[in-house]
């Protein structure tokens, strides 16, 4: 990616109300370039601890396995996914995490980027599929505007999207 799309790009993320992040999937373990101060909000980690690192470091040793497949399955084939994670901030607080990622620019079998927003599940008082289903339409108009910029940036649908976050909220819900 050109310098001049990224700053775009990094514009969008700064100004953003959802957690983002940004990985280059050309660098080898696929390493955050961007997070934006919401991301850095939710984890309690600085710009700094967090660029050049993979996202795994959140998930410490917690038992994610079927999410990382998941993960490394939409990677490989470059195509979007949801999945429920569970993280822990810099203090070592475990919230659980719902991922999007989704892939941008490259070639549809090989994207070059993936973007990931962070949606903290669980929160007291707060109506989780409704609260998903709203970040995944934040989420939306985050993607349009960094489609403007990027190469290529698909999406099966918008309400796809928010239905998916929701049906993820409330399966998480019912394993509770």
């Amino acid at each position: 990616m050109q310098q001049k799309q990224f700053e775009k790009i990094r514009a969008v993320f700064d100004r953003s109300g959802v957690a983002l992040t940004l990985v280059d999937m050309s660098l080898s373990e696929q390493p955050l370039v961007l997070a934006n101060p919401p991301f850095l909000k939710m984890t309690g980690y600085t710009e700094g601890q967090v660029l050049g690192l993979n996202c795994r470091f959140l998930q410490r040793d917690a038992p994610n396995e079927a999410a990382r497949a998941e993960i490394r399955d939409a990677l490989a084939r470059g195509v979007e996914v949801q999945v429920v994670l569970r993280n822990f901030r810099a203090d070592g607080t475990p919230f659980d995490n719902l991922l999007f990622l989704h892939p941008i620019g490259g070639r549809p079998d090989a994207p070059g980027y993936f973007l990931g927003s962070q949606f903290e599940l669980g929160r007291p008082a707060v109506d989780n599929a409704n609260a998903a289903a709203s970040h995944a339409g934040l989420l939306t108009r985050d993607l349009e505007r960094i489609s403007d910029v990027a190469t290529r940036v698909e999406m099966d649908s918008r309400r796809h999207l928010a239905d998916a976050a929701a049906a993820m909220v409330r399966a998480w819900e019912r394993r509770r």
